[in-house]
């Protein structure tokens, strides 16, 4: 079992956008969360850094994910800090 830990492949400050990219990883079959530093619920306002979302992926599909997270944002569909 590959105990790696999981690698932050985007951050976003939306947390509709950080759901649309796990929506849009999971479809190529690559596992994946987000998390904040500060949850979204209690403070939706942005507070730079502190209202973080990064996305993270298993460290063995970082170079895939960032591939199709390069095309799509190459595209114009995704509008990512880089990470």
């Amino acid at each position: 079992m590959n105990q790696e830990a999981p690698v932050a492949v985007a951050t976003t400050w939306m947390a509709t956008e950080a759901s649309v990219i796990k929506s849009l990883l999971e479809g190529y079959n690559i596992p994946c969360h987000y998390s904040s530093v500060l949850p979204q619920q209690v403070n939706p306002l942005s507070l730079g850094r502190l209202a973080e979302i990064r996305i993270y992926v298993p460290a063995a599909l970082e170079q895939e994910a960032r591939h199709i997270l390069e095309e799509h944002r190459r595209n114009g569909h995704l509008h990512l800090v880089e990470s």
